[in-house]
């Protein structure tokens, strides 16, 4: 026992030591500020690049929105009839942490050609969402500054400087109620493309921006995607609609919507105007809630790609950058030494101890181990008899040896102030067990239970001698 408290001390000094250590050499780290070269464009951040203010906007004003943190499986499950209530626009906003990859791309797209609606908000997008089913390429032209790292997103002045708000290009559902939107400098630029031989045999590529009307030939190449329609008396073949364009400025389209399948892909160029850093410029708030909020049914905004999917261990993130999550380390890792050290051998094997023959209580022991197993139940029942009678006959004044039952009954009742027939059964039947009439473990039990009563209303109180027989 001597030996396992000094372990068990020197684990608590140990663990003691290991905390002190961790705590002393603990390095708060300062929490590195937002910026446009590595933004953080997630609904939980509120700095300058996250987009916090938007997602509380539109629950703030009743719209439907959820943060999403299921894997893109899930959309497709949800559309079947699944256990998450489906979407009905899917928000990715900017370079997320977790890159996409071709099966989550897959599983996305095909559950906007079932008909949902898909909102990418980047400066460059994957080019696999960037795509129409119409006869159309689209392409994103990122603008490249030389001072990329050194703009501070939170500083509105130089995010926005010597660029003039865009203006909408026609009034369409999302620019409604929308008369400036300011992007920052760093906004991309959409450009469609139509295909050559469909359409206009000439080809031409189509910049909104561009209020020049500029046309550009484009490849000849690329076939043209057409959908075909069955009737009665011939096959139909229709073009998709073409893309269109809502928004525009500075030679820049900077929003624009394109058909896929049975839904719908919205790009906005600018992840600026629904961060919050420029959110509450101008319009911007309120293109930003036509865009995502134009039709019926809930938001989802891709937290999943964000860090915050539902494989995420929540309890080390919550205590990232901090001591706790070390110190718990090496508590598991020391846990897990010590059991693995009891659960190995290092030396030959070692006898069982031998019972100590040299106890008082042995006999005693001995006997009750031998009663138990061969049932005697009677011979258990005059152990306990013959002691009762003793003392009780003792107290009461009575010779042990010569009264009889019914005397000795007649007298504990009157000194207990008990029943003088159940006493007497009492004492007749366990005097009946011992000259060797059939009984049981209950009913032993009882018997015994009943005398001890007798006792205690007697005042008889047994010794440590006679307790241990």
């Amino acid at each position: 026992m001597k030996q396992k408290f000094l372990i068990f001390t020197a684990l608590v000094f140990l663990i003691v030591v290991l905390v002190g250590l961790n705590a002393a050499s603990y390095v708060q780290k300062e929490k590195t500020p937002d910026s446009e070269s590595n933004p953080n464009r997630s609904t939980y951040n509120a700095g300058a690049t996250g987009t916090r203010a938007f997602y509380d906007l539109l629950a703030e004003t009743g719209r439907p929105v959820s943060r999403w943190q299921e894997p893109p499986s899930a959309l497709l499950a949800a559309a079947d009839g699944g256990s998450i209530s489906a979407p009905q626009t899917f928000v990715v906003i900017g370079a997320v942490r977790r890159e996409f990859d071709e099966k989550e791309i897959e599983q996305i797209m095909r559950w906007v050609s079932m008909g949902g609606k898909l909102v990418i908000v980047d400066r460059e997008p994957p080019l696999e969402f960037v795509k129409t089913t119409a006869a159309w390429n689209i392409s994103v032209v990122p603008e490249i500054e030389p001072t990329f790292f050194s703009i501070d997103p939170s500083d509105q002045k130089q995010m926005t400087e010597k660029i003039a708000a865009a203006r909408p290009s026609q009034p369409t559902v999302y620019t409604n109620r929308v008369n400036a939107v300011q992007p920052s400098r760093f906004a991309s630029s959409i450009t469609f493309e139509r295909f050559a031989n469909v359409g206009n045999s000439a080809g031409e590529t189509f910049a909104p921006g561009n209020s020049s009307g500029d046309v550009e030939k484009s490849y000849d190449d690329a076939p043209p995607n057409v959908i075909a329609e069955r009737t009665d008396d011939a096959v139909e073949t229709s073009a998709p609609a073409a893309p269109v364009a809502h928004l525009a400025g500075g030679g820049k389209t900077l929003l624009a919507d394109f058909p896929f399948g049975a839904g719908q892909i919205v790009f906005l160029a600018d992840p600026y105007i629904v961060s919050n850093g420029g959110i509450n410029l101008v319009d911007n708030a309120q293109l930003a809630t036509n865009i995502v909020a134009s039709g019926d049914g809930l938001i989802a905004f891709d937290e999943f790609h964000q860090g915050y999917g539902a494989g995420e261990n929540r309890l080390l993130g919550y205590f990232a950058g901090t001591p706790l999550t070390a110190i718990f380390l090496q508590f598991a890792a020391l846990v897990s030494l010590i059991l693995f050290s009891q659960s190995r051998r290092f030396a030959r094997p070692l006898p069982e101890n031998e019972p100590n023959r040299l106890s008082k209580l042995e006999y005693v022991s001995a006997m009750a181990e031998l009663q138990q197993r061969t049932r005697a139940f009677d011979l258990a029942i005059e152990n306990i008899y013959t002691d009762f009678r003793r003392r009780a006959a003792r107290l009461i004044g009575a010779d042990n040896f010569t009264t009889s039952h019914k005397d000795l009954a007649r007298l504990i009742a009157e000194r207990a102030r008990l029943n003088f027939t159940e006493t007497e059964n009492l004492l007749f039947k366990c005097e009946e067990i011992i000259r060797g009439a059939p009984t049981g473990k209950r009913e032993v039990l009882d018997l015994t239970g009943r005398l001890r009563e007798v006792e205690e209303k007697l005042g008889l109180k047994r010794s440590k001698k006679t307790a241990g027989k």
